[in-house]
């Protein structure tokens, strides 16, 4: 009799850890991504509110658009992008597209690389350079759970384009293959390093460039469901361009 109640003990216990597994799987396959989406419509409805503001304020004020760089321009035809105010921890400044991830694949920034902050969007490393400037732009994002933005980063290929926009200006950098590449992958944009390497967002990633330069790193875990290593891409910044001259040409047509 103790035996047989001691093994229906056991066997209710058994199903009830496999309810908390199920329940804890569906929250994280799942329920991660609705709260996710939820995040973006709000992070996204706050920069378009500080987009309109910040473009009225330039037209009133007459403020010039910035010059988008071009490549092979002399240097006095090509001014430098002027420098953002500084990113607030937490806050979102700008929207990334990615063609290569699809037609309806655009994620908001925010600058932190937290925990929680990467549950709202891509997290911007704080330190690293701003959208445009000189050094290396480097962004984070969840591979799976919450909306899985980066669950096809090992597609990415050699001369792919990330554009982003802020307040002002559309950026479009393309995606290089690394030095690191060069003699094992020849060909490779992607990556794959340990979480130890914080080198890869460094100002100049010696891994990819041997010179300085305006550059963006892309940053997320490998495998999918775990985090045992990280996949990175870099690329260079191609062009720059004033909202009011429309979306760049790498982007028309992704809509």
């Amino acid at each position: 009799m103790k035996l047989r109640t001691l093994i229906r003990g056991f066997g209710e216990l058994f199903i009830t850890l496999s309810i908390v597994m199920l329940l804890f799987v569906v929250f994280e396959l799942y329920w991660t991504g609705v709260l996710a989406r939820e995040a973006q419509a709000d992070e996204l409805s706050k920069l378009e509110k500080k987009t309109e503001q910040v473009q009225a304020k330039a037209a009133a004020t007459g403020t010039p658009a910035p010059v988008a760089p071009v490549v092979g321009q002399p240097a006095v035809e090509t001014p430098a992008v002027p420098p953002p105010p500084p990113y607030e921890i937490g806050e979102t400044f700008a929207v990334m597209y990615i063609p290569r991830f699809g037609k309806d694949w655009d994620w908001t920034v925010l600058a932190g690389a937290r925990t929680e902050i990467l549950k709202k969007g891509l997290g911007w490393y704080e330190g690293s350079a701003a959208l445009g400037a000189d050094g290396n732009f480097a962004v984070a994002g969840h591979r799976k759970t919450y909306g899985d933005p980066m669950l096809d980063f090992d597609k990415l290929k050699v001369g792919d384009k990330v554009i982003l926009r802020d307040t002002m200006n559309w950026y479009v950098y393309t995606l290089d293959q690394p030095l690191v590449n060069a003699a094992n992958n020849p060909g490779k944009a992607v990556y794959k390093t340990v979480p130890s390497d914080v080198g890869v967002v460094a100002a100049l990633p010696e891994s990819a460039y041997d010179k300085p330069g305006k550059y963006i790193t892309l940053t997320t875990c490998e495998p999918k469901n775990g985090s045992t290593h990280r996949l990175i891409v870099w690329g260079h910044l191609e062009s720059v361009q004033p909202l009011s001259a429309g979306e760049p040409a790498a982007l028309k047509g992704k809509k």
